[in-house]
């Protein structure tokens, strides 16, 4: 298969990339369906090609993407079981009895519990949200953390982002006289808890039509599950029914930090809660954006994963979730500023301790050779391994698991496309303490003394999981521009497909053209500032992380180059300019 366009030349596709990236075109669509699809549609081929890559092969599916509108999402009611769960919690409500929230500890679990929380104040007074300790209780529902919040209570315990695998726990406050709401997206294990009622997109029998759903997404659900039948009974008759509107930028952080596909529902509840602005926006959301460093940016997909994800998630890395939870739950403007500032603090210490252990992993395993790397540090802060993961498996295209702790090991699991990391860990799950998570990321536990086994297994399970070409790094391609295209147009489609995520790549273009002004930027002189030429205008390019090395190979290339690149707007003073921003490029002197 030709992997790069025609344009660039075969010799250059024998030539290794500055990242020793295979470069790999994606395949061209039916060029004749493209072509019809251009006509009725009035758009370039190019844009169809883009959009076909996306699997959207009609004018219908495209014209719904491009406009996700609320009023095409999924009726609640497709969940099984969504009628008798918002019953039963109307029911205990008009009993005045406690709803107890339990969420997670990360982004998605507190945005979840926050939102579920604010909707439920609409219904009682007596609503209360906890979330496990990471560090004392490990992942999900614990049943001590209810009977803490509300002793010599009996009343509705709801789950959110969590509670599917935590069968004991649901039966221990069964046996305490609580009902139990189980809300959760990932995987249901073969025996079900013998909860009251469990919301999950991925039960057997459940018509609803997008499994994807981050767990904020099924709170959300719940919650319009809960207004559209109190509307029908007339329950707000003499008031108006809360605007769940207005809680759709915590879905739209939560979904974008918890990774699950833009897709479908997702992109049009993440696409409606990044249009919320000003006195709307949650106030704790605003006023964690007026802590970080990008705060006069747009609330979109990269600003959610670079600012806000990660503060909100230092909460539960670092001490404890219920700052984050608090922080999203609060209306009052003074004490969210103080909670923010707070939660930033945390943050500069989680990222100065897990440059430490990232740097530890990533020279464990420069060395190991394995399928799937197994690193363990003893001494590691366990709030930090999820993020140590992703850095691994960033630097070598290999699916990781990173492990901390002694006797009873707490492990984090990142994946790479092609390789569901949750069965992988289920292939190995006699070995393993608990585990839990879905195809890109998951959390396990292992008793140390099962490490030598549990690496060994892996390698076989991997081995038949996977190819070798797996292993191979790769510069995914999308589009090579001409000379003559006009890059504003290119990049005014681009902010149509936003938001950008997984299964909603940003768009790669590559493309050979000249570069000038190429220097090196930064406190540490480790990102690079050039210069590149399109249809005879010139636009300035950001290379992140790209050091001297990378600057005397584009030297060498007499300023002509093959790159890889996105297209932004940088807004600076004011003016919206075009940059790109390099990913790679092929190294001159191998042509």
């Amino acid at each position: 298969m030709q992997t790069i366009n025609d344009q660039i030349t075969t010799k250059k596709l024998a030539a290794r990339s500055y990242k020793g990236r295979r470069w790999q075109q994606q395949p061209r669509p039916d060029q004749e369906q493209c072509r019809r699809l251009a006509r009725e549609l009035l758009r370039p081929l190019w844009q169809i090609e883009l959009l076909h890559q996306r699997q959207l092969h009609n004018a219908g599916q495209i014209n719904d993407f491009i406009h996700p509108s609320l009023h095409n999402l999924p009726s609640p009611f497709e969940f099984k079981a969504m009628r008798p769960a918002a019953r039963l919690i109307r029911e205990m409500a008009a009993k005045g009895r406690p709803l107890v929230i339990v969420g997670d500890y990360d982004v998605d679990g507190v945005t979840s519990a926050a939102l579920l929380g604010r909707f439920l104040k609409h219904l009682s007074p007596r609503i209360f949200r906890c979330h496990p300790d990471r560090f004392k209780d490990g992942y999900g529902l614990k049943a001590r953390l209810v009977t803490d919040c509300c002793p010599d209570c009996q009343g509705l315990v709801i789950t959110v982002d969590c509670g599917i695998s935590d069968s004991r726990e649901v039966e221990s406050l069964k046996e305490s006289g609580w009902q139990v709401i189980i809300t959760d997206h990932h995987q249901p294990p073969p025996r079900l808890p013998e909860a009251d009622v469990i919301i999950n997109p991925w039960l057997t029998g459940c018509s609803f039509p997008f499994k994807e759903l981050a767990g904020v997404g099924v709170a959300f659900y719940l919650a319009m599950g809960i207004r559209n039948l109190l509307v029908a009974e007339g329950f707000w008759s003499k008031a108006e029914a809360p605007n769940l509107k207005d809680m759709l930028d915590l879905v739209a952080v939560g979904t974008v930090a918890d990774m699950v596909e833009l897709k479908g529902p997702n992109r049009i509840l993440v696409k409606a809660g990044m249009e919320i602005s000003g006195h709307k926006q949650n106030t704790g959301l605003r006023n964690l954006m007026a802590v970080s460093a990008a705060r006069n940016k747009p609330l979109d997909a990269e600003y959610i994963s670079f600012q806000l994800a990660p503060r909100l998630n230092a909460a539960g890395r670092m001490n404890h979730a219920e700052l984050a939870s608090e922080l999203l739950a609060t209306d009052d403007d003074a004490e969210a500023a103080q909670m923010a500032r707070s939660l930033d603090l945390e943050n500069s210490r989680r990222k100065e301790l897990t440059s430490l252990i990232s740097d530890q992993a990533l020279e464990m395993a420069s060395s190991d050779k394995s399928r799937c790397l197994l690193i363990h540090g003893r001494d590691w802060h366990e709030g930090l391994i999820g993020i140590v993961a992703s850095r691994v498996v960033e630097h070598f295209a290999r699916p990781v698991i990173v492990m901390a702790g002694e006797g009873q090991l707490r492990g984090s699991a990142r994946s790479i496309p092609g390789l569901n990391i949750y069965e992988l860990l289920n292939r190995c799950g006699d070995l393993l303490t608990t585990f839990g998570g879905h195809a890109a990321a998951a959390g396990m536990s292992l008793a140390e003394n099962k490490l030598p086994a549990f690496k060994e297994r892996l390698e076989v399970e991997t081995k038949e999981m996977m190819s070798e070409l797996d292993c191979q790094p790769v510069q995914p391609l999308d589009l090579y521009i001409n000379q003559d295209m006009d890059l504003k147009e290119l990049l005014n489609f681009n902010e149509l497909l936003q938001p950008f995520g997984q299964g909603n790549p940003e768009p790669i273009f590559f493309t050979d053209c000249a570069l000038r002004n190429i220097r090196l930027i930064g406190k540490d002189k480790n990102h690079l500032r050039f210069e590149a030429s399109f249809n005879h205008k010139w636009y300035k390019g950001i290379g992140f992380g790209l050091n001297n090395r990378a600057a005397q190979h584009l030297s060498n290339g007499h300023n002509q180059c093959a790159i890889a690149f996105n297209l932004r707007y940088n807004q600076f003073r004011g003016q919206r300019n075009i940059e790109l921003q390099l990913l790679d490029f092929l190294m001159p002197e191998a042509e």
